[in-house]
């Protein structure tokens, strides 16, 4: 039988799912390696699709100036409707 891998992971669960350490993890979303974290509830939680699609691809990294312009911007935007 398949691992069961959760759809929506908090910290912990992300972490054990990809072997890393809360520091790792919020380091590799400020560096684009990982997608932002979605708040439920105050909680932060993330999506395995995106989270396993961002690693897949060597982190939504990409050589195209106007997508890398456009990710930043929404990111910024994201960052700044959080606070």
């Amino acid at each position: 039988m398949k691992d069961f891998i959760p759809p929506w992971q908090d910290m912990p669960t992300l972490c054990a799912h990809i072997c890393a350490t809360p520091n790792t993890v919020d380091s590799w979303v400020k560096e684009g390696l990982l997608p932002q974290p979605r708040r439920v509830k105050g909680k932060q939680m993330w999506k395995w699709t995106e989270v396993d699609a961002y690693l897949s691809s060597g982190g939504g990294q990409t050589l195209d100036p106007e997508a890398e312009r456009i990710k930043n911007a929404t990111r910024k935007a994201e960052a700044h409707a959080g606070h």
